[in-house]
């Protein structure tokens, strides 16, 4: 961690100076592996959140937020960006290519940084690391880049690359004291993602399912007290913002990456793009804004950084498909949002779930109002439409008995152009790569290094699908977009 604390002393006496915008703070915190319904405020039964709950209760709390993607990269890069994962770029864990945010996408920090805010980063794993390409726009960037050590035998102690959400709240705390500029702050909580650190005994419940050794194994109970346990955490940097007297001048943004399965549709993790994996808390408090009931209408993680950029009075140096989410937090009616996101796991080297899910191989979702279509290219009989407000569980797949809606959700999509039809090519060296990959097998991702991808792709239109043609553009009997299907 030295890095960051000579970051510390180089740019924390700075005095305020130069600022455009309101001068608000803004803190972001991220919270990795959390499903909705695991909050108190949005419903869950017995686990409450009081600090979270507070908040959105001071605030607002958006019910059907969705996630560009259910993997901590690809949907990190898309609420820092405001934009989806075939623009900005980043569409794996890790590949040749296609996990790292290029240098030249404007992220909140980019952006609030050149506008004079001091910007500063406080993480809990290794996923949102530099490697990732997330230290752009950074000043203090407390990441472990820098603590990444071999291990024995040449495999990388997980002890190293995640640390308990109490530990990243003292060094936030440890921050806020260097610097009385106004900031942008990324805190990023991991605690739910697994169970190799636990909260403390005091915080568990007495009948946790447990190995012969007594240490806690992951279920549903863990996880509840880990959410239970990250709010704690997020509960002690409030406090310190208000004896600060910085509260009321701060902006706060509160999402989840993505959730987790937890044996809901037969997956307990992620990768997926059920609803408790893509459907996440997102808790949003405005200065000098009062509180607003629960916000119904779909909106997006991309809708964040132009929400932000909007209060602040600010303007991202390019256009982002993300929209401001202000109309509907100040209580105004606005056009209903399409939300889309997507999970390339047959090009991901760490998508070991594609040998037990093989159908889960290459996912496209989109979402118009109640209705939710789930495209498996190259499976697209398996594919999956549902009515979230009639079944909300998405246990009732309908795809094969409403085809007229069925063509409208594909023409969403193929107009979107998500698609990726090859593997990422190589662009960094091979002993990097290999470093990423060992740290991730640390933190429970496996290798998918056997998997067969998919090796000739086509285009067909959904209301004219013959002849397939391997080349992209609109129907030449409809001018429809064409939508990707694995070739026959």
């Amino acid at each position: 961690m030295w890095a960051a604390a000579l970051a510390l002393a180089l740019f924390g006496p700075l005095a305020c100076q130069g600022v455009r915008g309101k001068g608000w703070n803004v803190v972001l915190v991220t919270l990795d592996t959390t499903r909705a319904d695991a909050l108190g405020c949005y419903g869950a039964p017995g686990n409450p959140t009081q600090h979270l709950d507070a908040l959105a209760s001071a605030g607002a709390r958006f019910d059907m937020a969705i996630s560009s993607s259910a993997l901590t990269p690809v949907s990190h890069a898309t609420i820092l960006t405001g934009l989806d994962n075939h623009e900005h770029g980043v569409r794996v864990l890790a590949a040749g290519s296609g996990f790292r945010l290029g240098k030249d996408v404007p992220t909140l920090a980019t952006i609030l940084r050149q506008n004079g805010y001091h910007t500063a980063a406080i993480h809990s794993a290794f996923p949102v690391s530099s490697w990732f390409g997330f230290a752009n726009g950074f000043e203090v960037f407390d990441s472990f880049d820098t603590t990444v050590e071999p291990g024995q035998g040449g495999k990388w102690n997980v002890l190293e690359f995640q640390r308990r959400s109490d530990e990243t709240t003292d060094l936030v705390l440890d921050w806020l004291s260097e610097d009385e500029r106004p900031f942008f702050l990324w805190v990023h909580y991991w605690d739910p993602h697994d169970a190799v650190k636990v909260p403390p005994a005091s915080e568990l419940p007495p009948d946790l399912p447990r190995t012969p050794q007594g240490q806690p194994l992951a279920s549903r109970e863990l996880y509840s007290a880990e959410v239970r346990y990250v709010d704690s955490q997020f509960g002690r940097l409030v406090e310190a913002l208000r004896a600060r007297g910085e509260y009321e001048r701060t902006l706060f943004v509160v999402v989840a990456d993505h959730g987790e399965g937890l044996g809901d549709h037969g997956w307990a993790y992620h990768r997926l793009v059920y609803q408790e994996q893509i459907r996440v808390p997102l808790i949003v408090r405005i200065p000098e804004q009062g509180p607003r009931p629960a916000i119904e209408p779909v909106v997006r993680s991309r809708d964040i950084q132009p929400t932000v950029l909007d209060y602040l009075g600010l303007r991202a140096p390019k256009p982002v498909s993300g929209r401001s989410l202000r109309a509907l937090l100040e209580g105004r009616a606005e056009e209903p949002r399409l939300a889309f996101a997507d999970q390339i796991n047959g090009y991901d080297l760490n998508a070991s779930m594609v040998q037990s899910r093989p159908y889960d191989d290459f996912l496209y979702m989109v979402i118009d109002g109640p209705h939710k279509l789930i495209w498996r290219p190259s499976h697209p009989e398996r594919s999956e439409l549902f009515d979230l407000s009639a079944d909300p569980r998405e246990l009732d797949n309908r795809f094969a008995r409403e085809p007229a809606l069925v063509e409208r959700l594909l023409l969403h999509l193929a107009k979107e152009q998500p698609w990726v039809s090859a593997p990422f090519p190589k662009v960094v060296s091979e002993e990097h790569l290999a470093g990423a990959r060992n740290v991730l097998e640390g933190l429970g991702y496996v290798g998918n290094e056997a998997a067969a991808p998919p090796s000739q792709w086509a285009w067909f239109c959904p209301r004219h699908p013959l002849p397939r043609v391997p080349a992209n553009g609109p129907c030449g009997t409809c001018g429809s977009l064409r939508v990707l299907i694995k070739a026959p």
